[in-house]
């Protein structure tokens, strides 16, 4: 990242999943991406490094903030966000500040001297719910030295030439939507067809947020909050194939971010009681015994688990039943190899919850 100006940079990020060259001179951009895509958390990343102020504006009410402006940092010390944050202490020390907005939750840390003021060196976006975290470090500053060149002049030189302008039709546009926006453009159902947890809560709310592409395919999506962590991976993979009608910005197909909130109730899709064996392996393939040494337990000892299947098919829990607790190993590592299939009625895929019956030979 070279930076002069809000309106005069170049950054260029290089990664497995997302490349750029960026180069902006007032208002000359040249602008190559691939894919034409830009994941949310690298975006968090680059975007707080150099002016954390969108991340804070993107926070909503009940979102965690804990820096060293609000009070949330009991330290005292100069601190600030970035260079040109105005959410700064005073004093020495390093603290560690968050601003927990939905999608974009970053910590800062790792504060090091740069003309007078402490710049944050280590930032980690760090989703909800146990997702991977991402950190970027910043490993060095420097002052930016160009020759025959003052502020609020277009530069002469090759570092910030554009080559050519890059159409505006090709420029990767954002827009936040509200709630109800995403809702209306949604193609097709709006449903979430729950998973049928063996415990926890069956009814509350449920949040994720989503980010599309500009044709308004869903490229991430990720849990805020839900009333039942076990139905998290199985509303994700749902949402991943939902389609809305593309957003724009000024006349521009735009990628676009939000939160849907959902009502969540874990007995209203599928049977209402658990299927027994028999049901359960007649939506199995590739059923196979578990391997139990001989003479290890009697003939015909019964081992039980609970187990609790998706729409997709995907097992999302598994519980001990009745039997020996040493056999949970080979009973459990045995079903997992199994083809589990959701129920199909009407043509729509169910999920359900079942007892499986294993017995000693």
């Amino acid at each position: 990242m070279y930076w002069m100006a809000p309106d005069i940079y170049r950054r260029t990020i290089s990664g497995k999943d997302f490349e750029q060259t960026l180069i902006v001179n007032r208002r000359k951009v040249f602008e190559k991406d691939s894919p034409d895509y830009f994941p949310v958390r690298i975006r968090t990343l680059v975007t707080a490094m150099v002016d954390p102020r969108p991340i804070q504006e993107s926070v909503r009410q009940g979102d965690r903030v804990l820096t060293v402006s609000n009070g949330g940092v009991d330290t005292p010390e100069l601190a600030c966000l970035a260079a040109n944050s105005s959410l700064c202490g005073s004093g020495n020390g390093s603290p560690r500040e968050v601003i927990g907005a939905a999608g974009h939750s970053v910590a800062f840390s790792n504060y090091q001297p740069f003309h007078g003021k402490l710049l944050a060196r280590t930032l980690t976006n760090a989703p909800r719910l146990g997702e991977g975290l991402m950190t970027l470090s910043v490993l060095d500053v420097e002052d930016l030295h160009l020759p025959n060149t003052r502020l609020f002049k277009v530069p002469h030189t090759r570092l910030f030439k554009v080559p050519h302008s890059t159409p505006e039709r090709d420029r990767l546009r954002f827009a936040a939507n509200t709630e109800d926006e995403l809702f209306d453009a949604v193609i097709g159902s709006r449903e979430i067809v729950w998973p049928q947890p063996l415990d926890g809560q069956e009814k509350g709310k449920a949040s994720f947020f989503i980010s599309t592409d500009r044709r308004g395919n869903v490229r991430e999506v990720i849990p805020l909050y839900t009333v039942n962590e076990r139905t998290n991976d199985s509303a994700v993979s749902q949402l991943m194939k939902w389609r809305f009608k593309p957003f724009t910005v000024d006349g521009m197909p735009a990628q676009t971010e939000g939160v849907l909130t959902f009502d969540v109730d874990t007995r209203k899709w599928g049977p209402s009681d658990a299927l027994s064996d028999a049901e359960a392996r007649k939506l199995a393939t590739g059923v196979i015994d578990p391997k139990i040494a001989p003479g290890s337990y009697p003939s015909g000892t019964v081992y039980t688990l609970w187990i609790a299947v998706d729409t997709e098919g995907k097992l999302i829990e598994a519980m001990a039943g009745d039997g020996p607790h040493e056999l949970w190993d080979p009973c459990y590592e045995s079903l997992r190899k199994w083809q589990l299939h959701p129920i199909v009625k009407d043509g729509q895929a169910l999920p359900y919850r079942a007892q499986i019956v294993f017995k000693v030979p």
